[in-house]
């Protein structure tokens, strides 16, 4: 027995002192760093398998197929104009009064921190609010495509619409259409663990989950999520934002108040972008072929659709050129007049707290929108513990009440809107994978800017003063809840 004892400790040393190397290495946050390791050796075994499922958060598996998604990014630079090679003369980026180019001056400091794609000339974007204007949208793009149909999401619901959805794509792969739908694990657990897919894959339908915890192919970070929304017909037409598929983001299944979110239509040469994305994460989930998933069908010429200029910014763990965290601090610092955020969960890291406080010290005009009560109080809470220097530094927070408000949308100088799937959170800025977009056009600027404003006259305004004033056992709860960033 002691023997055994004396085994099961030695075994502890070892195993906490390989995975306290791992931390040392890669954790580069000092609270992190000292907190992961105080639970891999305080608790034998049970704090190492914590470390392997929430602490480690890069993925490794999966780096050579994203790698050649990145090469045909690449071969594609040459063959569309970018912003640079645009006439930015016209009074269209240039705002009254002034000499300067804000639109400009933000897309160059945000372009650096996305290596892996460019700022594409020659889109058109259109803005959509709720689902009641993006599902009609996406299925009209379904019915209309003739060769492809890549799907991606997170949540996928079995409702009436994720039937409707489903028996659509059912529909188009006996049709002969090529139909690919990939989601999340995480996020869509109750339909994973059901037949719902069944019919569809008998259909023809190629139906893929994606997750990054299975220990029989060596992936083991349960707190890794893939977040992305995003859709793509005939390489030709494609959707970024956050909408998930289920019917509450319908008036129809809501008496009228379904929950607020956004959603981009793209077509244009950023399509090919897009698709890059889906193709990189359904290899990694289906291990397809590579050479079948670029073919020159998923990714026709294209044409310019219009005149926005558009740059997709994906995020993810990995240190491969996703740069979400550094095009938001970009952003945010470049701002020369206001700055509108709207997002479900604010529980950023502290350069982005730091930028947004310091724009506001700068004279910058910045709101920020949040829901009143979200969907995770505990997220709530850690919100709240940031609202303090914010408030003191002057920036206006907005707290809006239901129907809950999953958008995320920020816009800088009225020049410039960054939106899709990502919250302005530790877990989206460094966990999930997630696309955003940034769009210069100034009539969807306008639009993004319009729905922003129509979010903060439903809102009350918080006041400092009542801020400080919450009760002592609510600040405690706040501050403790946000020992917990990096999961929220």
């Amino acid at each position: 027995m002691i023997q055994d004892l004396s085994l099961l400790g030695i075994g502890h040393v070892i195993l906490a002192s390989l995975l306290s190397i791992d931390i040392l290495l890669h954790k580069h946050r000092p609270v992190s760093a000292v907190l992961w390791l105080a639970v891999v050796w305080a608790f034998p075994y049970l704090g190492a398998l914590g470390y392997l499922g929430f602490g480690v958060d890069r993925v490794r598996r999966g780096a050579a197929e994203r790698e050649a998604s990145r090469e045909l990014v690449a071969q594609r630079a040459a063959l569309h104009p970018t912003f640079d090679e645009l006439a930015m003369s016209s009074s269209r980026w240039t705002r009254p009064g002034t000499e300067s180019q804000p639109a400009r001056h933000i897309l160059r400091a945000t372009d650096p921190a996305v290596s892996r794609n460019m700022v594409i000339a020659g889109n058109r974007a259109q803005f959509l609010v709720n689902g009641d204007e993006f599902y009609p949208a996406l299925l009209e793009a379904i019915e209309g495509a003739e060769s492809s149909i890549h799907l991606q999401t997170f949540i996928f619901r079995r409702d009436r619409f994720g039937h409707e959805l489903r028996d659509l794509l059912s529909e188009r792969a006996r049709s002969g259409v090529q139909v690919r739908l990939l989601y999340d694990r995480f996020g869509s657990t109750f339909t994973h663990f059901s037949s719902f897919f069944k019919p569809t894959r008998e259909a023809g339908v190629r139906v893929h989950s994606i997750s990054q915890a299975n220990p029989l192919k060596g992936r083991f970070q349960i707190n890794l999520r893939n977040h992305r929304k995003i859709a793509v017909m005939d390489g030709r037409i494609a959707f970024v934002g956050g909408i998930n598929f289920q019917d509450e983001n319908l008036s129809i299944y809501t008496n009228g108040s379904p929950i607020s979110d956004y959603h981009v239509r793209i077509e244009g040469p950023v399509v090919s972008d897009v698709q890059s994305l889906f193709i990189e994460d359904w290899h990694f989930a289906s291990k397809e072929a590579p050479e079948k998933l670029m073919e020159p069908a998923y990714f026709p010429a294209l044409e310019p659709a219009g005149d926005a200029l558009v740059q997709i910014v994906p995020g993810g763990p990995e240190h491969l050129g996703h740069g979400l965290a550094d095009a938001f601090f970009a952003a945010i610092v470049s701002a020369e007049h206001s700055i509108t955020i709207v997002t479900p969960y604010f529980v950023p890291d502290e350069p982005i707290v730091h930028a947004i406080r310091y724009a506001a010290l700068r004279g910058v005009d910045v709101k920020l929108v949040v829901p009143k009560r979200s969907n995770h109080w505990y997220t709530d809470f850690a919100a709240r513990s940031m609202f303090t220097p914010l408030l003191n530094s002057g920036v206006r927070i907005f707290e809006r009440p239901l129907p809950f408000i999953h958008a995320k949308a920020m816009v800088v100088d009225g020049v410039y809107a960054m939106l899709g799937s990502a919250n302005l959170d530790f877990r989206s800025l460094h966990l999930n994978f997630e696309t955003n977009l940034e769009v210069v056009d100034e009539g969807f600027v306008n639009r993004v800017a319009d729905q922003l404003s129509n979010e903060i006259d439903r809102s009350t305004e918080l006041s400092r003063e009542k801020h400080l004033a919450r009760p002592l056992a609510r600040r405690l709860a706040e501050n403790f809840s946000r020992l917990f960033q990096p999961m929220l």
